[in-house]
């Protein structure tokens, strides 16, 4: 008898604990994005429209966020929204915490929705915009040390070099031409462009 009291116990304690580990990172994501929305502009400037956003496992830790785009200020509470606008739900507190402290955190979460263990509810681009205010404020996943060049790359045009082709050499420029009305309306599709670059993004 006492031996299943014991790993009765050591069961409850191993649900226990990712809840509560889960608990706490959301807590932390909460109120660190209330406060950014106060003090960050970047922040701030991201927020253009009202809605509700949730994270919640179904052993039972949640929080939603309330976004107020007129504002653009950000509040949080304990629990499930009553009619989120998007919702990311998590079948285990376990599961949440593995894939929303992944650096690649929205692929985890689209590979675990193929398997069966999230429901994403709501539309999808929204988790990369949710995702992307996050990183503001707990920059997981954040670009890595840049890449070393290739030993032997191109570096320079080299006119001896075998080929019969031509290598245009345009001069070097750090924005596009502003006069180039096409370029620019392609690159307002980008997000991911615009979104590494911290500008605002459109509406999802």
């Amino acid at each position: 008898m006492d031996m299943s009291n014991q790993v009765r116990r050591r069961q409850r304690a191993s649900h226990v604990a990712p809840a509560t580990a889960l608990r706490a990172l959301l807590w932390w994501l909460g109120h660190g994005l209330v406060l950014a929305s106060r003090f960050s502009a970047p922040v701030r400037s991201q927020i253009t429209r009202s809605l509700t956003v949730e994270i919640s496992a179904d052993d039972g830790p949640a929080r939603h966020w309330d976004f107020d785009g007129q504002r653009r200020r950000v509040s949080t509470s304990a629990g499930r929204a009553a009619a989120p606008d998007f919702a990311v739900r998590f079948t285990s507190s376990g599961h949440a915490l593995r894939d929303l402290t992944s650096p690649d955190a929205i692929d985890a979460i689209m590979r675990d929705r193929i398997h069966g263990t999230v429901r994403v509810e709501g539309n999808h681009l929204l988790l990369m915009w949710f995702r992307g205010l996050i990183r503001k404020v707990v920059p997981i996943g954040g670009a890595g040390p840049p890449r070393q060049a290739l030993p032997g790359a191109y570096v320079a045009h080299d006119p001896a070099a075998n080929g019969v082709e031509k290598i245009t050499i345009e001069p070097a420029v750090r924005q596009l031409d502003p006069q180039w009305t096409g370029a620019w309306n392609a690159r307002t599709k980008l997000w991911i462009v615009r979104g590494t670059n911290g500008e605002p993004l459109r509406e999802p």
